[in-house]
């Protein structure tokens, strides 16, 4: 009608007098698109399926008898008919949709007599509060893409934990929880990784740190955050502190990796280096993922050594976060790089360079992986004013894992700076 009113008035001027130009609306906001989700059950006090639609596909999960979470991968649905595998329990699912609407399939398990299951609808389930007192949970991204987050104790600020190539948020058991004495204390796992839904293509450090930002609006946790990231999380934390400095509170950075040390390394120790990058180029030469894709590939198989695991969602994601560190990944970070202030900042550095090391490093090659190793460390905590970096002597690369209590330490003191009334 506004719009109307306006050609009307246009048409009623005088001849002699060039007509206003009619402004366009104001465009429309689109709505946000719905994202379905349904639960099947075969039975009271049985396993529960989970399927939801997110923008790339449908992705599910099943839940056990005693609320385990299991990842289902490579679903494929139509009017009709619906399959997927479930690579950690070796099975195999092909069913036919029921009248009722439900699914009626045969459950093949690697090693066991097939099953006939029919999974009939059922009501969202209430998920069991945790013996421990921990918050797991799925939350959904604007996408539909559900991700996995562990949470436990309150306050802030929130420390939130990213893991390392090939890793998940398990990594931190232990130290999340001792955290969570002191602050709310949560893990997550990334894109693809444990049981969170695969992300689109490159899994690079922009991408993981826009999915961190959306994961925590989601779940209600508000800023400003203490980020903690082991090896190849240091890049996902580092960038979300560059392009997301107001939400910051402080960071911790566990043996992190530095930009562009692939490069780096490799001029130190090229022999080495590229000895120690045979195992993924052999998994991208096999065409793992689309092979992982195409069928169920067992745990006895030989293959399943070469491609890094039976399941194709994670090693796609393994493989393009690494493939995008010294490309896209170390561009963004070194694009958006900043001083960060005097923001709380604590670096770790492993203090045994033998422990978790490629058996084809001599003394020599470990001396300059090490050299080049602290110079970037050293060059993270310069980014603060009040950045400090610490040698955690017995410690490999998994200093969380070998010395757990320095991780704690650290995380605890940087909440506690964070805290502290500013001058």
């Amino acid at each position: 009608m506004k719009r109307l009113s306006m050609l009307l008035a246009a048409m009623a001027a005088p001849i002699a007098c060039s007509p206003a130009k009619v402004p366009d609306p104001a465009p429309v906001a689109a709505a946000a698109p719905v994202y379905a989700e349904s639960w099947f059950t075969s039975g009271d006090g049985a396993s529960t399926l989970n399927l939801h639609e997110t923008q790339y596909g449908l992705a599910g999960r099943l839940i056990d008898t005693t609320g385990k979470a299991i990842p289902v991968r490579n679903v494929a649905q139509t009017d009709t008919t619906l399959s997927f595998i479930v690579p950690s329990l070796e099975v195999t699912w092909t069913a036919t949709k029921t009248p009722e609407g439900g699914w009626a399939g045969r459950w093949a398990e690697a090693g066991k007599t097939q099953e006939d299951i029919v999974l009939t609808p059922m009501a969202v389930p209430t998920p069991a509060a945790a013996p421990d007192g921990s918050n797991a949970r799925f939350v959904t991204l604007p996408d539909g893409r559900q991700l996995f987050i562990n949470c436990i104790g309150s306050g802030a600020p929130a420390v939130i934990f990213d893991s390392g190539a090939g890793s998940d948020s398990t990594a931190w058991r232990g130290v999340r929880e001792e955290v969570g004495k002191t602050t709310l204390s949560c893990s997550y796992d990334r894109a693809g990784r444990g049981l969170s839904d695969r992300g689109p293509l490159p899994r690079d450090a922009a991408a993981v740190a826009n999915d961190i930002e959306a994961m925590l609006t989601a779940a209600g946790i508000a800023p400003p955050y203490v980020l903690v990231g082991h090896s190849l999380g240091s890049y996902h934390v580092r960038q979300f502190a560059n392009t997301r400095f107001d939400k910051m509170a402080g960071m911790v950075l566990v043996d992190p990796s530095g930009d562009g040390q692939s490069v780096r390394i490799a001029a130190v120790i090229p022999e080495a280096y590229a000895a120690s990058r045979v195992a993924s180029g052999k998994t991208k030469a096999l065409g793992c993922v689309a092979r992982l894709r195409a069928t169920l590939v067992p745990k006895a198989d030989p293959l399943v050594k070469d491609c890094l695991g039976n399941d194709a969602d994670m090693v796609e994601s393994y493989l393009s976060e690494v493939d995008s560190m010294p490309g896209a990944s170390t561009e963004q970070l070194t694009t958006s790089r900043r001083q960060w202030g005097g923001m709380p900042l604590i670096v770790l550095t492993r203090g045994d360079f033998d422990k978790d090391m490629p058996p084809e490093f001599t003394p020599a090659d470990r001396e300059g992986l090490k050299s080049v190793l602290i110079a970037m460390h050293d060059e993270m905590t310069a980014l603060s004013s009040v950045g400090q970096r610490r040698t955690v002597e017995g410690a490999g690369h998994s200093i969380q894992r070998d010395k757990p209590q320095a991780v704690i330490d650290a995380v605890n003191e940087v909440v506690a700076a964070a805290r502290a009334p500013k001058p």
